[in-house]
Protein backbone atom coordinates (compact mmCIF):
# COMPACT_ATOMS: atom_id res chain seq x y z
CA UNK A 1 0.00 0.00 0.00
CA UNK A 2 1.37 3.45 -1.18
CA UNK A 3 1.14 6.22 1.08
CA UNK A 4 2.98 9.47 2.72
CA UNK A 5 6.11 8.53 3.64
CA UNK A 6 7.55 10.85 6.06
CA UNK A 7 11.57 10.92 7.65
CA UNK A 8 11.37 12.53 10.79
CA UNK A 9 14.67 13.76 12.18
CA UNK A 10 15.71 15.13 15.41
CA UNK A 11 18.34 17.41 15.11
CA UNK A 12 19.73 17.71 19.07
CA UNK A 13 21.51 21.01 18.69
CA UNK A 14 24.70 21.61 21.00
CA UNK A 15 27.25 24.07 22.16
CA UNK A 16 29.09 24.52 18.21
CA UNK A 17 31.92 22.61 18.59
CA UNK A 18 35.99 23.74 17.90
CA UNK A 19 38.03 22.63 14.39
CA UNK A 20 39.03 19.62 17.31
CA UNK A 21 36.72 16.31 16.92
CA UNK A 22 35.96 16.31 20.85
CA UNK A 23 31.81 16.30 20.78
CA UNK A 24 30.21 18.90 22.69
CA UNK A 25 28.30 16.95 26.03
CA UNK A 26 24.45 16.66 25.61
CA UNK A 27 22.53 18.62 28.83
CA UNK A 28 20.70 15.59 29.71
CA UNK A 29 18.30 17.49 31.73
CA UNK A 30 17.50 20.97 30.33
CA UNK A 31 15.65 21.62 26.94
CA UNK A 32 17.44 20.39 23.98
CA UNK A 33 16.54 22.47 20.46
CA UNK A 34 15.75 20.49 18.23
CA UNK A 35 14.66 20.48 14.27
CA UNK A 36 12.06 18.11 12.83
CA UNK A 37 13.00 17.60 9.14
CA UNK A 38 10.44 15.67 6.92
CA UNK A 39 11.67 13.70 3.90
CA UNK A 40 8.61 13.58 1.89
CA UNK A 41 7.93 10.79 -1.08
CA UNK A 42 4.46 11.85 -2.30
CA UNK A 43 2.22 10.04 -4.92
CA UNK A 44 -0.73 12.53 -5.38
CA UNK A 45 -2.71 10.04 -7.73
CA UNK A 46 -3.28 7.89 -4.68
CA UNK A 47 -6.22 5.54 -4.11
CA UNK A 48 -6.62 2.70 -2.20
CA UNK A 49 -7.67 0.78 -5.17
CA UNK A 50 -4.48 -0.74 -7.82
CA UNK A 51 -6.92 -0.72 -10.82
CA UNK A 52 -9.46 2.19 -10.35
CA UNK A 53 -7.32 4.41 -13.07
CA UNK A 54 -8.01 2.22 -15.78
CA UNK A 55 -11.31 1.61 -14.91
CA UNK A 56 -12.31 5.95 -14.45
CA UNK A 57 -13.23 6.82 -17.82
CA UNK A 58 -14.57 10.42 -16.83
CA UNK A 59 -12.46 12.70 -18.49
CA UNK A 60 -11.55 14.81 -15.36
CA UNK A 61 -9.98 18.04 -16.23
CA UNK A 62 -7.31 18.57 -13.03
CA UNK A 63 -6.31 22.27 -13.98
CA UNK A 64 -10.02 23.34 -13.72
CA UNK A 65 -11.81 20.31 -11.40
CA UNK A 66 -8.66 19.90 -9.00
CA UNK A 67 -6.72 16.36 -8.66
CA UNK A 68 -8.68 13.56 -8.03
CA UNK A 69 -6.08 12.02 -5.24
CA UNK A 70 -4.69 13.17 -2.34
CA UNK A 71 -2.62 16.51 -2.20
CA UNK A 72 0.37 17.23 -0.21
CA UNK A 73 0.11 18.61 2.72
CA UNK A 74 1.76 22.33 3.11
CA UNK A 75 1.82 22.67 6.82
CA UNK A 76 1.85 20.33 9.96
CA UNK A 77 1.09 20.21 13.44
CA UNK A 78 3.56 18.25 16.03
CA UNK A 79 2.15 17.52 19.00
CA UNK A 80 4.70 16.43 21.45
CA UNK A 81 3.18 14.95 25.21
CA UNK A 82 5.90 13.62 27.72
CA UNK A 83 5.25 10.43 29.55
CA UNK A 84 5.32 9.66 33.01
CA UNK A 85 6.90 6.32 34.43
CA UNK A 86 3.37 4.45 34.14
CA UNK A 87 3.59 5.22 30.45
CA UNK A 88 0.51 8.33 30.51
CA UNK A 89 0.73 11.59 29.18
CA UNK A 90 2.10 14.49 31.80
CA UNK A 91 2.56 17.66 29.86
CA UNK A 92 1.84 18.48 25.83
CA UNK A 93 2.69 21.47 23.75
CA UNK A 94 2.11 21.85 19.85
CA UNK A 95 4.31 23.58 17.38
CA UNK A 96 3.11 24.52 14.05
CA UNK A 97 5.25 24.56 11.08
CA UNK A 98 5.02 25.29 7.49
CA UNK A 99 7.16 23.06 4.84
CA UNK A 100 9.70 20.73 6.43
CA UNK A 101 11.46 22.49 9.46
CA UNK A 102 10.69 23.49 12.83
CA UNK A 103 12.68 24.00 16.31
CA UNK A 104 11.22 22.26 18.92
CA UNK A 105 12.53 22.60 23.20
CA UNK A 106 12.62 18.87 24.44
CA UNK A 107 14.04 16.86 27.47
CA UNK A 108 15.34 13.52 27.18
CA UNK A 109 12.80 11.34 27.97
CA UNK A 110 10.00 9.42 26.73
CA UNK A 111 7.02 10.68 24.58
CA UNK A 112 4.64 10.20 22.29
CA UNK A 113 4.43 12.28 19.38
CA UNK A 114 0.96 12.95 16.90
CA UNK A 115 2.10 14.93 13.45
CA UNK A 116 -0.94 15.97 11.23
CA UNK A 117 -1.55 18.58 8.66
CA UNK A 118 -3.29 21.77 9.05
CA UNK A 119 -3.47 23.19 6.01
CA UNK A 120 -7.23 23.19 5.69
CA UNK A 121 -9.92 25.59 6.58
CA UNK A 122 -12.60 23.44 6.43
CA UNK A 123 -10.79 20.77 8.85
CA UNK A 124 -11.62 22.06 12.94
CA UNK A 125 -9.45 20.38 15.45
CA UNK A 126 -10.53 19.70 18.73
CA UNK A 127 -9.85 17.92 22.18
CA UNK A 128 -11.59 17.52 25.76
CA UNK A 129 -8.42 18.59 27.72
CA UNK A 130 -4.78 19.00 26.99
CA UNK A 131 -4.09 15.44 27.45
CA UNK A 132 -6.58 14.26 25.67
CA UNK A 133 -7.45 12.29 22.22
CA UNK A 134 -7.69 15.09 19.22
CA UNK A 135 -10.77 15.29 17.57
CA UNK A 136 -11.32 16.27 13.69
CA UNK A 137 -14.61 17.30 12.26
CA UNK A 138 -16.04 20.05 9.85
CA UNK A 139 -18.35 22.68 10.00
CA UNK A 140 -22.42 21.99 9.74
CA UNK A 141 -23.88 23.84 6.74
CA UNK A 142 -25.80 26.69 7.10
CA UNK A 143 -29.48 26.48 6.41
CA UNK A 144 -29.01 29.18 3.91
CA UNK A 145 -27.28 27.06 1.74
CA UNK A 146 -28.80 23.81 2.21
CA UNK A 147 -32.35 26.14 0.99
CA UNK A 148 -30.33 27.23 -1.96
CA UNK A 149 -29.03 23.91 -2.71
CA UNK A 150 -31.98 20.82 -4.20
CA UNK A 151 -30.15 17.67 -3.14
CA UNK A 152 -29.56 19.11 0.13
CA UNK A 153 -33.56 20.82 0.95
CA UNK A 154 -35.08 17.88 -0.25
CA UNK A 155 -32.50 15.42 2.03
CA UNK A 156 -33.94 17.99 5.13
CA UNK A 157 -37.69 18.10 4.29
CA UNK A 158 -39.35 14.65 5.05
CA UNK A 159 -42.45 15.84 3.16
CA UNK A 160 -40.83 16.33 -0.24
CA UNK A 161 -39.49 12.70 -0.57
CA UNK A 162 -41.53 10.00 -1.74
CA UNK A 163 -39.47 6.84 -0.35
CA UNK A 164 -40.83 4.28 1.64
CA UNK A 165 -38.34 4.58 3.85
CA UNK A 166 -37.59 8.06 5.42
CA UNK A 167 -34.32 9.61 4.82
CA UNK A 168 -32.46 9.99 7.83
CA UNK A 169 -32.01 13.69 9.34
CA UNK A 170 -28.02 13.55 9.76
CA UNK A 171 -26.69 17.41 9.95
CA UNK A 172 -25.52 18.18 6.40
CA UNK A 173 -21.59 19.27 6.71
CA UNK A 174 -18.77 20.62 4.52
CA UNK A 175 -16.80 18.26 2.90
CA UNK A 176 -13.35 17.48 4.45
CA UNK A 177 -10.23 18.34 2.79
CA UNK A 178 -7.25 15.77 2.97
CA UNK A 179 -6.37 14.93 6.39
CA UNK A 180 -2.91 12.92 7.34
CA UNK A 181 -1.90 11.44 10.54
CA UNK A 182 1.39 9.85 12.20
CA UNK A 183 1.06 8.46 16.02
CA UNK A 184 4.76 7.82 16.91
CA UNK A 185 4.26 6.55 20.58
CA UNK A 186 6.84 5.70 23.56
CA UNK A 187 9.72 7.25 21.50
CA UNK A 188 13.12 7.70 23.35
CA UNK A 189 14.85 10.91 23.73
CA UNK A 190 17.99 9.02 24.65
CA UNK A 191 20.86 10.53 27.50
CA UNK A 192 23.22 8.35 25.85
CA UNK A 193 25.42 9.88 23.15
CA UNK A 194 25.72 6.68 21.60
CA UNK A 195 22.40 6.85 20.15
CA UNK A 196 22.98 9.40 17.85
CA UNK A 197 24.85 10.30 15.07
CA UNK A 198 27.24 13.60 15.22
CA UNK A 199 26.46 15.76 11.81
CA UNK A 200 27.75 19.17 11.10
CA UNK A 201 27.76 20.14 14.69
CA UNK A 202 24.55 18.22 15.91
CA UNK A 203 23.37 15.09 16.84
CA UNK A 204 21.10 13.51 14.62
CA UNK A 205 18.08 11.30 16.23
CA UNK A 206 16.36 9.85 13.43
CA UNK A 207 12.38 8.23 13.48
CA UNK A 208 10.80 6.64 10.39
CA UNK A 209 6.90 6.31 9.57
CA UNK A 210 4.50 6.99 7.57
CA UNK A 211 1.53 9.64 7.33
CA UNK A 212 -1.60 8.07 6.28
CA UNK A 213 -4.54 9.56 5.06
CA UNK A 214 -7.44 9.98 7.81
CA UNK A 215 -10.55 11.30 5.16
CA UNK A 216 -10.94 8.88 2.47
CA UNK A 217 -11.78 9.48 -1.28
CA UNK A 218 -14.53 7.97 -3.21
CA UNK A 219 -15.30 8.54 -6.97
CA UNK A 220 -19.02 7.84 -8.23
CA UNK A 221 -18.81 6.93 -11.62
CA UNK A 222 -22.65 7.06 -13.53
CA UNK A 223 -23.36 5.40 -16.65
CA UNK A 224 -26.68 6.48 -18.09
CA UNK A 225 -28.40 4.18 -20.20
CA UNK A 226 -31.13 4.95 -23.02
CA UNK A 227 -30.38 8.87 -22.33
CA UNK A 228 -31.00 10.02 -26.04
CA UNK A 229 -30.15 13.33 -25.01
CA UNK A 230 -33.05 13.41 -21.91
CA UNK A 231 -30.28 14.68 -18.90
CA UNK A 232 -28.66 17.78 -19.28
CA UNK A 233 -26.86 18.01 -16.21
CA UNK A 234 -27.18 18.54 -12.83
CA UNK A 235 -28.04 21.81 -11.26
CA UNK A 236 -28.04 20.56 -7.34
CA UNK A 237 -25.07 18.16 -7.24
CA UNK A 238 -24.83 15.30 -4.76
CA UNK A 239 -24.91 14.18 -1.14
CA UNK A 240 -23.55 11.11 0.17
CA UNK A 241 -25.29 10.15 3.63
CA UNK A 242 -24.23 7.91 6.43
CA UNK A 243 -20.57 8.78 6.55
CA UNK A 244 -18.86 9.40 9.95
CA UNK A 245 -18.74 13.39 11.45
CA UNK A 246 -15.17 13.04 12.47
CA UNK A 247 -12.12 10.96 13.39
CA UNK A 248 -10.28 10.49 16.77
CA UNK A 249 -6.31 11.13 15.10
CA UNK A 250 -4.39 9.34 17.74
CA UNK A 251 -6.98 5.60 17.53
CA UNK A 252 -8.16 6.55 13.55
CA UNK A 253 -11.43 5.81 15.06
CA UNK A 254 -14.06 7.43 13.03
CA UNK A 255 -16.88 8.96 15.44
CA UNK A 256 -19.50 7.24 15.58
CA UNK A 257 -22.34 10.04 14.64
CA UNK A 258 -23.20 10.07 10.83
CA UNK A 259 -23.71 13.15 8.46
CA UNK A 260 -24.51 13.53 5.06
CA UNK A 261 -21.67 15.62 2.88
CA UNK A 262 -22.16 17.44 -0.17
CA UNK A 263 -20.63 17.44 -3.84
CA UNK A 264 -20.39 18.81 -7.29
CA UNK A 265 -21.58 16.57 -9.98
CA UNK A 266 -19.96 16.49 -13.19
CA UNK A 267 -21.65 15.60 -17.15
CA UNK A 268 -20.23 14.56 -20.27
CA UNK A 269 -22.58 14.72 -22.31
CA UNK A 270 -20.74 13.14 -25.19
CA UNK A 271 -20.06 9.91 -23.18
CA UNK A 272 -23.35 9.84 -21.27
CA UNK A 273 -21.42 9.44 -18.03
CA UNK A 274 -21.66 11.39 -15.00
CA UNK A 275 -19.29 11.78 -11.76
CA UNK A 276 -18.58 13.12 -8.54
CA UNK A 277 -15.89 13.00 -5.87
CA UNK A 278 -16.53 12.79 -2.44
CA UNK A 279 -14.39 12.57 0.39
CA UNK A 280 -14.89 11.96 4.11
CA UNK A 281 -14.17 10.69 7.52
CA UNK A 282 -15.12 7.24 6.05
CA UNK A 283 -17.62 4.27 7.87
CA UNK A 284 -19.00 5.14 11.27
CA UNK A 285 -17.37 3.74 14.47
CA UNK A 286 -13.94 2.20 13.35
CA UNK A 287 -10.54 2.67 12.00
CA UNK A 288 -10.99 1.52 8.46
CA UNK A 289 -7.26 0.17 8.62
CA UNK A 290 -8.07 -2.02 11.16
CA UNK A 291 -10.08 -5.36 9.61
CA UNK A 292 -11.68 -6.43 13.41
CA UNK A 293 -12.58 -3.13 14.05
CA UNK A 294 -14.47 -2.59 10.60
CA UNK A 295 -16.13 -6.31 11.22
CA UNK A 296 -17.33 -4.53 14.68
CA UNK A 297 -18.47 -1.24 13.45
CA UNK A 298 -22.30 -0.46 13.72
CA UNK A 299 -24.46 -1.14 10.83
CA UNK A 300 -26.17 1.90 8.71
CA UNK A 301 -26.88 2.64 4.95
CA UNK A 302 -25.27 4.80 2.69
CA UNK A 303 -27.43 6.59 -0.02
CA UNK A 304 -26.11 8.61 -3.12
CA UNK A 305 -28.71 11.18 -4.11
CA UNK A 306 -27.90 12.75 -7.53
CA UNK A 307 -29.80 15.93 -8.72
CA UNK A 308 -30.13 15.46 -12.05
CA UNK A 309 -31.62 18.16 -14.50
CA UNK A 310 -33.24 17.62 -17.93
CA UNK A 311 -33.71 19.09 -21.27
CA UNK A 312 -36.92 20.01 -20.94
CA UNK A 313 -36.22 22.03 -17.65
CA UNK A 314 -37.41 19.29 -14.95
CA UNK A 315 -35.44 17.77 -12.50
CA UNK A 316 -35.11 14.65 -9.71
CA UNK A 317 -32.94 13.89 -6.95
CA UNK A 318 -32.47 10.02 -7.77
CA UNK A 319 -31.28 7.91 -4.68
CA UNK A 320 -29.32 5.24 -5.26
CA UNK A 321 -28.33 2.78 -2.17
CA UNK A 322 -24.66 2.44 -2.05
CA UNK A 323 -24.37 0.82 1.14
CA UNK A 324 -22.66 -2.68 0.10
CA UNK A 325 -20.22 -0.56 -2.22
CA UNK A 326 -18.76 1.94 0.02
CA UNK A 327 -18.75 -0.88 2.78
CA UNK A 328 -16.25 -2.86 0.37
CA UNK A 329 -14.34 0.20 0.31
CA UNK A 330 -13.37 1.53 3.50
CA UNK A 331 -10.60 3.31 2.56
CA UNK A 332 -11.88 5.06 -0.53
CA UNK A 333 -11.94 4.32 -4.34
CA UNK A 334 -13.84 3.78 -7.64
CA UNK A 335 -17.60 2.85 -7.34
CA UNK A 336 -19.48 2.66 -10.30
CA UNK A 337 -22.88 2.77 -11.16
CA UNK A 338 -24.83 2.08 -14.12
CA UNK A 339 -29.03 3.69 -14.35
CA UNK A 340 -31.06 3.47 -16.59
CA UNK A 341 -32.54 6.88 -17.89
CA UNK A 342 -36.27 5.23 -18.85
CA UNK A 343 -36.56 4.54 -14.98
CA UNK A 344 -36.84 8.07 -14.17
CA UNK A 345 -37.83 9.71 -17.11
CA UNK A 346 -38.19 13.69 -17.23
CA UNK A 347 -42.00 14.76 -15.79
CA UNK A 348 -44.10 16.61 -18.30
CA UNK A 349 -45.82 19.81 -17.79
CA UNK A 350 -44.32 22.39 -16.88
CA UNK A 351 -40.48 23.50 -15.88
CA UNK A 352 -39.13 23.04 -12.55
CA UNK A 353 -41.54 20.12 -11.47
CA UNK A 354 -40.30 16.84 -10.32
CA UNK A 355 -38.97 17.52 -7.19
CA UNK A 356 -38.59 15.47 -4.34
CA UNK A 357 -37.35 10.88 -4.48
CA UNK A 358 -39.09 10.25 -7.87
CA UNK A 359 -37.47 7.94 -8.80
CA UNK A 360 -35.49 5.58 -6.25
CA UNK A 361 -33.34 2.40 -6.66
CA UNK A 362 -35.69 0.80 -4.40
CA UNK A 363 -38.39 0.98 -6.81
CA UNK A 364 -36.43 -0.67 -9.95
CA UNK A 365 -36.41 -3.84 -11.38
CA UNK A 366 -33.03 -5.25 -10.56
CA UNK A 367 -33.40 -8.76 -11.69
CA UNK A 368 -34.23 -7.39 -14.74
CA UNK A 369 -30.36 -5.89 -14.36
CA UNK A 370 -31.67 -2.14 -15.43
CA UNK A 371 -29.33 -0.91 -12.64
CA UNK A 372 -25.69 -2.11 -12.05
CA UNK A 373 -23.26 -1.40 -9.07
CA UNK A 374 -19.70 -2.19 -9.27
CA UNK A 375 -17.14 -1.71 -6.91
Amino acid sequence: MQGYRHIFVLLAFCIQASACSIRPELHLHQPIHTQIVLETEVNLNLMWQVEWETRWEFPWNENVLGPLGYQEPASISAHVYSLDENGNHKSHFTQNFYGTTANMPVTVGTYDLLFHNNDSETLLFSSENELGTIHCSTRVISSGLKESHQVLTALQKEEDTKAEEEMPGEPVTLMPDGLFVLYDQNEQISGNLEDYEYIDGKYVLRIQGVMNPATYIHLFQIHLLNNEGRVAGSNGGAALTGVAGGVDLDTRVSARTSVCVPADVYYDRARELMAARFVSFGIPGCNPYDGESLETAPQGNHFLVINVSYSNGNWKNIRVDVTNALRALPLGGLIDLTLDVNDFPPEQGDTGGGGGFDALIDEWDEEQGETTIIF
